[in-house]
């Protein structure tokens, strides 16, 4: 049995010209320290990029949809396109030998999403079916705390049976849902809800910073009712320049390296991370270098 934690870094800077050689001193670090080197292909990696990183040798996992038209939402009263999707993907997955993937899957609309970062960028693609009534304020698209209203309870039902489908049809793969970034009616954002889903989680430290900042929530608070479930499968670990003196209409997502400055406390996030026993750890950093794996393992050895 391989109890090594998997260490994925997000495909992006494996792109470039000089992939293979960062791949080599990526894996040649993780080995260093006893970590299992991976690659997380990004939702909007293109064919050739998917292609280029599975030449690499190294274990593969997948940001879902791959290859996609639309986004996957489990919480429209139409799932079709939504399974769709996660067939396709999973199509990919079997074909490179994957059996982690993650995915959003709940957003406050029927209307299908297109894929992101493909042909539209985030914001035209997610501006399709957003509803303004339920942002934070006027003119904002960051969201305002709906999660008790009736629809939000109707459709997070949906999502529920949706994903115990999913389960059912795929039993040999470990498909996460992860809490969502709190724009444009993306829905699934904090613990007491993600837990209700009784589904594997990937937990995205961005994302929860943001939202915990939006609705009023402490951060280390929500990792622990996180953590503490056992359903946490897969972390999305990246740094947030963000804070509670950033402005409403200003505060963004993460996705800096690990040493940037930031208000989060990431080595205290990692030390319950490891405590609950987390089994795959992605660095979901863009810009990321193999300097990321030796601060990620500072903070795994604490």
């Amino acid at each position: 049995m391989n109890n090594k934690l998997m260490l994925h870094f997000c495909s992006n800077p494996f792109t470039e010209e000089n992939g293979v050689e960062l791949c080599r001193q990526c894996v040649e670090a993780s080995d260093s320290y006893g970590f299992e080197l991976g690659i997380q292909l990004h939702n909007s990696a293109p064919a050739n990029e998917i292609g280029r990183c599975a030449s690499y040798g190294v274990p593969l996992s997948a940001h879902l949809p791959l290859l996609a038209r639309y986004n996957i939402n489990l919480a429209a009263e139409d799932e079709s396109i939504a399974m769709e999707e996660l067939a396709r993907s999973v199509e990919i997955m079997r074909r490179h030998g994957m059996t982690y993937g993650v995915f959003h899957g709940f957003r406050m609309t029927d209307l299908a999403t297109p894929a992101f970062n493909r042909e539209l960028s985030y914001v035209k693609a997610m501006s399709v079916g957003f509803r303004p009534e339920l942002a934070d304020e006027p003119e904002s698209t960051k969201n305002g705390d709906f999660t008790n209203l009736p629809e939000f309870f109707t459709r997070r039902e949906r999502v529920k049976e949706r994903l115990a489908a999913l389960r059912k049809n795929y039993p040999e793969l470990t498909i996460c849902i992860e809490n969502d970034f709190p724009s444009f009616g993306s829905a699934n954002m904090l613990s007491r809800d993600a837990l209700y889903l009784e589904h594997p989680l990937c937990l995205d430290t961005g994302h929860l910073w943001a939202s915990c900042f939006y609705l009023g929530r402490d951060f280390h608070a929500e990792t622990e009712m996180f953590l503490a479930s056992g359903r946490v499968k897969m972390v999305h670990l990246h740094a947030s320049i963000y804070n509670q003196a950033t402005p409403r209409r200003n505060f963004d997502d993460g996705h800096q390296p690990l040493r940037t400055p930031n208000g989060m406390d990431l080595p205290r996030f990692v030390r319950n991370c490891r405590k609950a026993g987390v089994p795959l750890i992605v660095l979901e950093i863009p810009r990321g270098s193999v300097d990321d794996i030796h601060e990620f393992a500072q903070m795994w050895e604490g």
